[in-house]
């Protein structure tokens, strides 16, 4: 990307101002890791889901089926490193209560509910509700992905930088996705996939205070969040990033097969 175009980019979006584009990774950044997850699998379902990638895709950033903004502030709920959080939403509500859980958000649990749902998908040969679910749990794990949405300090509160969350998750992204190197090894199965889903937040918490350590620096010297910032911030979080999308692409594709393979491995369609 030419360093003009890039500027006319960055003015755009400033002109936008503070409105809240709600997609984790932007949709570049979906379609990058969604990509990488069907990488991860291996025959007959690395097929399937090739067959049916524009479909997820459309379904996983459409912004009737998800609400405009996925967060899961596990900070709310629990101290570092979140062991005790329930794998069950009924005993997370007993735990925390409702308003708890919708001032935190509750992606983990969204994730286990879509697993199962896409098991079943698979059981009844139902491969409509088998993209919506796909897609379901390649959002939220997306999401969790993402560390600015994992934590009540996401959005640039200690920094005084408001705003992070959009800067990081959707704007760095559209205008950087072709320079970013995205790896994914062999999807694999899990054996808890649960505790697995619960276990999301903490891997991306880690860097919660890295990322606002590289928008503060970033943000010196610049009059804006302009070109300089996002060229800043980028060289700075670029193998960070890079490591959050292979994570996401990875989990979203273990996801995938897991189901897959509960569901006793049913034959596929071939179309």
């Amino acid at each position: 990307m030419t360093t003009r175009v890039l500027a006319l980019t960055v003015t755009v979006w400033l002109v936008l101002g503070s409105v809240d584009i709600g997609l984790p990774w932007s949709e570049e950044g979906v379609k990058l890791f969604l990509e990488k997850a069907i990488d991860s699998l291996g025959k007959p379902l690395k097929k399937f889901y090739k067959d049916r990638e524009h479909s997820i895709l459309e379904t996983a950033t459409d912004p009737t089926i998800f609400p405009p903004r996925l967060l899961f502030e596990v900070d709310r709920l629990e101290p570092f490193p979140f062991a005790d959080l329930p794998v069950d939403r009924k005993l997370a509500v007993r735990k925390y209560g409702e308003e708890a859980l919708e001032e935190s958000g509750d992606l983990p649990w969204r994730l286990i509910e879509s697993y199962h749902a896409l098991t079943e998908a698979f059981k009844s040969s139902d491969y409509d509700a088998a993209v919506l679910h796909s897609a379901e749990i390649a959002r939220y794990v997306g999401a969790m992905y993402v560390p600015v949405n994992v934590s009540k300090d996401g959005d640039g509160e200690p920094t005084g930088q408001h705003g992070l969350r959009e800067r990081f998750d959707s704007r760095l992204i559209e205008v950087y996705a072709r320079k970013i190197d995205v790896h994914t090894p062999s999807a694999l199965y899990l054996d808890y996939p649960e505790e697995y889903a619960i276990s999301i937040p903490r891997k991306s918490y880690i860097w919660v205070d890295n990322l606002l350590y590289f928008d503060y620096l970033s943000r010196l010297g610049v009059k804006s969040y302009d070109r300089f910032y996002y060229e800043g911030m980028f060289l700075r979080a670029e193998p960070l990033l890079e490591e959050l999308l292979e994570g996401a692409a990875l989990d979203t594709g273990c996801f995938w097969y897991t189901a897959w393979v509960a569901a006793r491995r049913p034959e596929l369609p071939k179309k």
